[in-house]
């Protein structure tokens, strides 16, 4: 999901680390926080298979001048402070001097970003919501059976959970709410993967989105949960 995430965010502008970090934060909210630790491997793993490159290298801003204080002793010192501060030896003032590299993606990441896009494996929930912020690079086409094929995976899982329905006493009043939840979490998905693809339906009315592993799939109600527990059993917390 990473990689898939910073590919699109270069695809828009090219960006150094801090700016590319911030756009991570910004696009990926609470669901995934991002560490130097972890953006800075991936930009060179990255950058190893080819599908990125640093385009230049920003030098940091000077630190301001000191002032003129009309006095030799004072301005010395000034001087020999400037002086410590633009040294080598690792310290604060060496950090705050480096350039910046600035990352840009090349024509291979663009190639690599629409494949992964239109990956026909939707059952990612973590980088789902990342290719639908990205969707936009990709044809009519692509984008209705990314939809259609991701309405099919939750239709299966509703299936799924109204077939193995729990009824005895191992489900507690909060492990209840907690399905329930689920159900209802489950059911507004689809509910917005409908609009999305009746959306891209008008707005494109002539597109052949014929794909054998949505053909079939199961039409859910989305305004009741099924609930994966019987609904009017209660059992004692």
């Amino acid at each position: 999901m990473l990689d898939l995430a910073v590919l699109g965010l270069l695809d828009e502008n090219d960006l150094h680390g801090y700016e590319l970090r911030k756009r991570l934060g910004d696009l990926l909210g609470l669901r995934l926080a991002i560490s130097f630790g972890s953006l800075y491997p991936a930009l060179g793993r990255l950058e190893k298979a080819s599908l990125v490159k640093v385009v230049t290298t920003r030098p940091a801003s000077p630190g301001p001048s000191a002032p003129m204080s009309g006095s030799l002793a004072g301005e010395l010192a000034a001087f020999r402070s400037q002086r410590r501060g633009a040294g080598t030896g690792g310290g604060r003032g060496a950090r705050g001097t480096r350039g910046k590299k600035v990352y840009g993606i090349t024509d291979a990441g663009r190639r690599r970003l629409v494949e992964m896009l239109s990956d026909p494996d939707v059952s990612d929930d973590r980088s789902f919501p990342v290719r639908v912020a990205f969707c936009h690079k990709l044809s009519p086409t692509e984008r209705l059976q990314l939809f259609e094929r991701r309405r099919a995976e939750l239709a299966r899982r509703a299936d799924h959970r109204r077939s193995t329905t729990v009824s005895d006493g191992r489900v507690n009043t909060y492990l209840r709410s907690l399905l329930e939840r689920d159900d209802a979490v489950l059911a507004a998905d689809i509910a917005w993967l409908d609009r999305l693809i009746a959306g891209e339906q008008a707005d494109n009315p002539h597109t052949d989105t014929t794909d054998s592993s949505t053909t079939g799939s199961t039409q859910v109600d989305t305004e009741t949960p099924t609930s994966a527990v019987a609904p009017n059993r209660r059992t004692p917390s």
